[in-house]
């Protein structure tokens, strides 16, 4: 009994030493902590919570191809005073940097925005993208009435223009005149070079020509149009005189060249030459 009463005493001592020791410590630590009060300051205040930098706008930008980049920049503040004078801003392209944002073609650009305050930097980006989204621009003459005659050589892409943001565009007008009277709708497309592509139809009018008949006598049938002022006339000695004619003018007794003539408005339409021996 004496010997275990003198373990379990030795064991209570070691335990005693080990906790003072511990306690002994950390009165030390806590001295030392309260003889360095800048040091605690210090560690405190290396997050700056009232530190802030926010892009105005959206992150993701985009402008059309020759339209205009506005910089609407960001906002910097800590503990509530407004710093953005101190913004740095800055472009990249393709990592490289630019000292702006080129809109002339398509292209994307991040931009950095940057500021310093207490030893603490910070920055974000803005992504703005150019691109070409419009589709070209594509005007086409009014109604254009022709004859049968003019059908083989007329250009259907005659006063067709195309004309887009990014630059030119091309642009091409489906043929599918014949020479049989009747309203003709072209369908006319223009591309540019981003692939965009816009369509209008323009009406063309084919009419009959002057229409010339011999059977001992001469029957000239002049085309129509109800919404074209037409007026007709002929001529028996090659247009040195000339005679008012009616939509379908019949003559009688006459031999050489017959020349038919239309005016539209009072200008030359057409014209066409019969000869009778």
């Amino acid at each position: 009994m004496i010997r275990r009463y003198g373990k379990a005493r030795i064991v209570g001592i070691i335990t005693i030493v080990i906790i003072g020791l511990i306690i002994l410590f950390a009165i030390n630590r806590t001295v030392s902590y309260i003889n360095r009060p800048e040091e605690i300051i210090q560690n405190t205040n290396v997050k700056n919570d009232g530190f802030t930098l926010n892009i105005n706008g959206e992150f993701l930008t985009y402008v059309e191809v020759n339209g205009e980049y506005n910089e609407e920049g960001a906002t910097a503040s800590i503990d509530g005073q407004n710093i953005s004078d101190d913004i740095v801003v800055s472009y990249y392209q393709n990592d490289s940097q630019v000292p702006r944002i080129e809109t002339s073609t398509s292209s994307t650009y991040t931009v950095r925005y940057e500021v310093t305050s207490g030893g603490e930097n910070k920055s974000v980006t803005r992504v703005v993208i150019v691109t070409d989204d419009k589709v070209p621009n594509l005007s086409v003459p009014d109604t254009v009435t022709i004859t049968s005659d003019e059908v083989a050589s007329y250009d259907v892409e005659n006063g067709v223009i195309a004309t887009d943001n990014a630059g030119g565009a091309s642009f091409e007008c489906e043929n599918t005149l014949t020479m049989v009277p009747g309203d003709y709708v072209i369908k006319c497309t223009a591309r540019d070079s981003r692939g965009n592509e816009t369509t209008r139809n323009r009406l063309i009018k084919v009419v009959s020509g002057i229409e010339f008949n011999y059977d001992g006598k001469l029957t000239i049938t002049y085309p129509t149009d109800k919404e074209k002022n037409y007026t007709y006339k002929y001529s028996l000695d090659n247009g040195k005189t000339w005679k008012d004619a009616s939509v379908k003018e019949v003559l009688e007794n006459v031999s050489g060249n017959v020349i038919a003539l239309v005016l539209e408005d009072g200008n030359y339409k057409m014209s066409s030459t019969y000869y009778i021996k």
